[in-house]
């Protein structure tokens, strides 16, 4: 798993515990409201964290600037039979 992949999932996390703190808090469930939302900020600072780590590597499949794919190596039989 790479590391977007895994801040999406924890971002994720944090965001269902955020709402399901968000649902249960109102009906006076108060330690685990609590609980449940410093988890997902725990989280979600977890995911930043990452995410920012990996700014300015370069995304999987995109080439960067002034770079060319490699080119195949000639066959280098053609060649000595061209010097003979």
């Amino acid at each position: 798993m790479n590391d977007e992949k895994l801040a999406v999932v924890l971002f994720d996390v944090g965001f269902v515990l955020t709402l399901v703190s968000m649902v249960i808090g109102p009906f006076g469930i108060d330690n685990w409201a609590i609980t449940l939302a410093g988890i997902a900020c725990c989280l979600a600072l977890g995911a930043m964290v990452i995410a920012f780590e990996g700014w300015d590597d370069v995304p999987s499949g995109v080439q960067p600037e002034g770079e060319h794919p490699a080119q195949p190596l000639d066959d280098s039989s053609e060649d000595e039979e061209d010097r003979q």
